[in-house]
Formats: structure tokens, sequence, C-alpha cells
């Protein structure tokens, strides 16, 4: 039972994290490189956690790969962030934005 309540205060606390970056971004400049701790999977997807989320959040640009697509999993993070992130989305001009609520988290795919 403890076990089940910390993990939905860290999916809370994550989802704060990402609707906050995703609404006041913050300064690409002041924001250091943290991409060394994200986990790549061979399809191109990046499992963005912790202080990485508000590196990419930054400067979205950075996490597009080699065929301008944009694929970011926010694991443990609540579909209520939804919305938000497609609003970052179009505002940095992005298109067929998608959010995906797997069982890991937001899964969040655009193309440039």
């Amino acid at each position: 039972m403890v076990k089940d309540r910390t993990g939905k205060l860290n999916g809370i606390f994550l989802t704060a994290l990402v609707i906050s970056y995703a609404l006041f971004p913050p300064c690409p400049e002041s924001v250091r490189d943290n991409s060394k701790s994200v986990y790549q999977f061979s399809s191109g997807l990046k499992e963005v956690r912790g202080n990485s989320i508000r590196f990419y959040m930054a400067d979205l640009n950075r996490a597009i790969d080699g065929d301008g697509e944009l694929k970011l999993l926010f694991p443990g993070c609540f579909v209520l962030a939804a919305p938000i992130l497609l609003y970052r989305l179009k505002r940095n001009g992005f298109s067929n934005g998608r959010v995906i609520c797997t069982a890991q988290g937001l899964l969040l795919t655009a193309t440039r």
C-alpha cells in the first residue's frame, strides 16, 4: 500500500514538472546538458526523467532525431499533462502531434 502511494506521489510531482515546464519553458541557455541520463531506445524514443525534463522542455528541437521526428516518453506522468504538451508542440511549430497514454506513462510524438 505504501509503495503504491509513493508511486502516485512521484507521478503527481512528475506531472506538475511537465506542466510547469510546458507552460513556462526555461531559457535554453540556462539549462545544462542532461541528455546523458536519458535512456534512448533503438527506435529513437527517449525516456525522459528528472532533470532531463527541464533540458528537453527548454528546447524541444533537442529531441528531434535525424528523420525530423520527436519521440519522448515521460514515465509515470499522468494524462492531465497531455493537452498542455500538445499546446506546447503547436506553439513550437510541430505537426502531427500526439500524446498516447501507455502503461509506462505519456508518449509524446510529433514531426517537424
